[in-house]
């Protein structure tokens, strides 16, 4: 067996992994039980152990298909060319498969264990999430699944490795300071201004380029 076919079972594995631990606990879970989301203010949610199931299994099936998505590009995407250097999209698809992974588990042992899902502990993965996707977002090539997908970036190289640089350094700065926010400000605070940082993040790069794109045209 090929080395790469060896990672990929093993990736395949990990990812469905969630879904085996969960049988192994099925009997331990209560048919059903309560969610509790502690976020300015606590509020609870009653599920049922079959949707957690459900939901385990559809994040388990969309990990290994974003991994898998993002593994074959050349072959689906027609922006993505023989020759185009794909470490990066394999990278940035593991880190989201790995992130994935990681969410299944936290679902599973919260209506184990009956833990609290924290408001400042989940910004602070989402944090690491976007700090690592901005990390590899600089060496993504053009592509049509990945990146700021504009038409202005799509149809011209330069402009998307200038946005894209641009936007690897925002969102690797934008996820360090999602994680130092998770400490200083209260609950009641955190999400209007976790949304307000994500939308800078979204919207610079993307005017960014339309003014790359109107200087090259005048």
């Amino acid at each position: 067996m090929k080395k790469q076919n060896i990672v990929n079972l093993i990736i395949v594995l990990v990812a469905l992994s969630p879904l085996g631990y969960l049988f192994i606990v099925w009997n331990n879970i209560p048919e059903s039980f309560v969610t509790r989301f502690e976020f300015n203010t606590a509020f609870e949610k009653v599920q049922s152990r079959n949707t957690l199931l459900l939901t385990v299994g559809l994040v388990a099936l969309v990990s290994v298909l974003l991994y898998f998505l993002m593994r074959n590009l050349k072959k689906i995407d027609p922006k993505v060319k023989e020759g185009t250097e794909t470490s990066s999209f394999n990278k940035l698809g593991l880190i989201i498969t790995v992130y994935l992974v990681i969410l299944n588990y936290f679902l599973i042992l919260s209506a184990k264990n009956g833990w609290t899902i924290d408001t400042k502990v989940s910004m602070i993965f989402f944090g690491l999430l976007v700090m690592f996707m901005g990390n590899y977002m600089n060496n993504i090539k053009p592509n049509y699944f990945a990146g700021f997908r504009l038409p202005w970036t799509l149809n011209d190289p330069d402009n998307w490795r200038r946005t894209h640089q641009l936007a690897g350094k925002l969102w690797f700065a934008a996820g360090i300071l999602l994680v130092i926010i998770s400490f200083l400000v209260s609950k009641a605070m955190l999400i209007p201004i976790s949304i307000g940082i994500l939308v800078v993040i979204v919207v610079i790069p993307a005017v960014y380029s339309f003014k790359v794109y109107r200087n090259k045209l005048n």
